[in-house]
């Protein structure tokens, strides 16, 4: 079972990731007009986006999407303990790297070098809790610069927007693929007279701000553990998530996500901003009687 420490681009499953759905792949793959010349795209892109990611020479190829349900069991430790409960930790990278892997392969159904945009959700089933679906969505994407022949490069995944990854080619660099970093932690429990004793004080609860910061630490040194492993040179666009599903009030999750990128030329090129005023931005409220003295 992985451990979420292998970078995502890296692992090539080959047609295992192919495998739960040849059925559905076909009418996917018949529905986006992949059987006859004219092929018309579908895409979660903006507007704005799209024109961007077409500046910077790519092609829209399609929505591309993958899902996954999972049974995550549970672990019981020691209630006295706070620790990572590894198994789950364990759980939710395997099942995020899957929804990943299939990502990947529905975009080499489009024919695409990358995908851009990329959702990940977990949607769980009431009242089975214990049954999450693990989706990833996003728009492939063909071409680039200086893109490979197709064989040659294994599609890329980004969770950037277009204009993020838009100003991210302009610079110079390139996206490598998605890295996450995943831990569940349980904060052990007190003892009566220790719980007793909080009662009616503002205190802090120092085992469950320790067991956050542990969780916080292994989540991160795992997404940077993927990053190094694809050769980036860092990781941009991180978002960070804390949940507790199904485990209760004191097992929490720590998740990570980011794009790893690295400058694909010599140097980072230099951007000139410009100045831009929306127009679309509401009316700030304002109380005439402010305005008077009133």
């Amino acid at each position: 079972m992985s451990t979420g420490r292998e970078p995502l681009d890296r692992q090539d499953r080959g047609p295992v990731a192919e495998a739960p759905a040849d059925a559905a792949i076909a009418c996917l793959r018949e529905g986006r007009g992949e059987r006859h010349e004219g092929r018309v795209f579908s895409s979660d892109l903006s507007v704005d986006e799209a024109i961007l990611l077409k500046e910077v020479g790519y092609e829209p190829r399609g929505l591309v999407m993958a899902s996954a349900i999972y049974h995550v069991g549970y672990t019981f430790t020691g209630l006295g303990q706070s620790s990572e409960i590894t198994t789950l930790s364990e759980a939710m990278a395997q099942a995020r790297n899957e929804v990943t892997h299939r990502l990947i392969a529905d975009c080499r159904q489009v024919g695409g070098d990358g995908v851009v945009g990329v959702r990940l959700t977990i949607d769980m089933f009431e009242p089975a809790r214990h049954l999450m679906e693990f989706v990833a969505i996003g728009t492939a994407v063909a071409g680039g610069p200086g893109a490979l022949p197709r064989r040659q490069r294994r599609p890329f995944t980004s969770d950037l927007s277009g204009q993020d990854f838009y100003l991210l080619q302009r610079a110079g660099y390139e996206p490598l693929g998605l890295v996450m970093g995943s831990c569940v932690y349980r904060v052990g429990r007190q003892g009566l007279g220790q719980w007793m004793g909080r009662q009616g004080q503002n205190v802090e609860l120092v085992p469950f701000t320790q067991a956050f910061y542990q969780a916080r630490e292994l989540a991160m040194e795992r997404l940077q553990s993927q990053a190094r492993q694809l050769g980036a040179e860092g990781v941009v666009g991180v978002t960070t998530t804390e949940r507790g599903h199904a485990w209760g009030s004191r097992a929490i999750e720590f998740f990570a996500l980011g794009t790893a990128v690295r400058l694909s030329g010599e140097e980072h090129r230099n951007l000139r901003p410009t100045m831009a005023v929306p127009l679309d931005d509401p009316l700030p409220a304002t109380d005439p009687r402010a305005i008077r003295g009133g």
